[in-house]
């Protein structure tokens, strides 16, 4: 069976490659006959650098784009070509998040993070950036008026199956393309977990009075009112911080780490690379996710697995429901006052909390988990 993987690695790092990096590897480790088609040529070897995976064994198909395209319009753009090449070339094709139009006739597989077409819908899953500003605001317009054009925004292909990353992305997903929530497969992504874990138990860091958050440095991740509980508890407790993430907007994080005279206490760390990341999280008393809306959260689990405390978010929003289950896996809170009490309670009583549970319930998510699940997944929907 021939499929065909239609994805740009290396775009936005983060889980997104992580998870089609998994998925390369299911699906050739099985015998299936892969291409990736892709604008970046360069993207796979890149991305498999950066998680210290070996670069999958499959054909790369490069296909040009206009320079002026940008993502996910890029996607559409590959897909197109795809189809003119041959209809009948490949058996399956998998995408991420939304499917093109130009494909949706063919049988397929669309995984799931949080779809653009569900940010039609769900407004507080848009960036801050195209809400705020004028030039955002614009480009917001734009994108709304023509994304329908080139991807299914309202309706499921019967050819396809959709897999959801989380119960929330699976919820809004089913509500945007009209379909109930037991026709999109439950998925959640790989995380390294097992790897992390087993290099936690064996290295010789010692955790110290410290919190890591982990994502990219945007508005809505909400660092700023974690960088305020910091200020709080200056007086109280001896605690740092390391803030790592991807390059995106980081100026306001650094002007709010003046404003509060936290420069002593943050370590900004941005695009760190991956054994950077791991260090801190080893060393680290817990990991703080203060977003208020992420369907899943990739860096909590990792967190867990290196003996971190989990403090996420109460709400509807992965860490709390899926990862933590609503706190038996870690703390919850709802507003400064609770991010303080619960920041100080895991640094001074480290000691005393189960952290091994926690762990444990990180390997649950294990990316060879992951892959056997995905191959149970496909191969029932490949022979319908």
């Amino acid at each position: 069976m021939k499929v065909a993987i239609i994805y740009d690695f290396g775009v936005n790092k983060g889980g997104g490659d992580f998870v089609m990096l998994n998925i390369l590897e299911a699906l050739y480790d099985v015998g299936y006959e892969v291409s990736l088609l892709t604008s970046y040529a360069k993207g796979l070897q890149e991305s498999a650098e950066f998680f210290n995976k070996p670069v999958p064994n499959v054909d790369i198909c490069h296909i040009k784009v206009p320079s002026y395209l940008r993502h996910p319009y890029t996607i559409a753009y590959v897909a197109r070509k795809a189809i003119k090449v041959g209809s009948n070339t490949y058996d399956a094709y998998l995408v991420s998040d939304d499917i093109p139009k130009c494909i949706a006739n063919h049988k397929g597989v669309c995984y799931m993070h949080y779809p653009h077409a569900a940010r039609f819908n769900f407004k507080e899953y848009i960036a801050t950036k195209y809400k705020t500003t004028l030039c955002g605001k614009l480009a917001w317009r734009i994108h709304k008026t023509l994304f329908p054009r080139f991807y299914l925004v309202d309706r499921k292909p019967e050819k396809w199956l959709l897999v959801a990353n989380s119960v929330v992305t699976r919820r809004h997903a089913a509500e945007t393309f009209r379909i109930g929530v037991k026709d999109i497969a439950l998925l959640n992504p790989p995380v390294a977990s097992r790897v992390i874990n087993e290099m936690w138990k064996n290295c010789y860091f010692r955790k110290e009075n410290l919190i890591a958050c982990v994502g990219r440095f945007e508005f809505e991740k909400q660092f700023v009112e974690v960088l305020q509980a910091l200020a709080c508890l200056q007086k109280k407790i001896d605690v740092k911080l390391s803030l790592i993430g991807f390059a995106y907007d980081e100026k306001h994080i650094l002007k709010v780490i003046k404003v509060l005279r936290l420069k002593e206490s943050v370590e900004l760390l941005v695009s760190a690379d991956r054994k950077t990341l791991i260090d801190r999280l080893f060393r680290a008393k817990a990991i703080v996710h203060p977003a208020p809306y992420e369907p899943f959260g990739i860096a909590v689990v990792e967190g867990m697995a290196a003996g971190c405390i989990p403090i996420v978010r109460r709400g509807v929003n992965g860490p709390w429901l899926e990862t933590t289950e609503e706190g038996k896996y870690g703390f919850g809170f709802s507003n400064l006052e609770e991010l303080v009490g619960v920041i100080e309670k895991a640094v001074k009583l480290y000691d005393s909390f189960d952290v091994e549970t926690i762990a444990t319930r990180a390997l649950e998510f294990d990316e060879a988990e992951f892959k056997r699940k995905f191959i149970n997944v496909f191969e029932n929907f490949s022979v319908t």
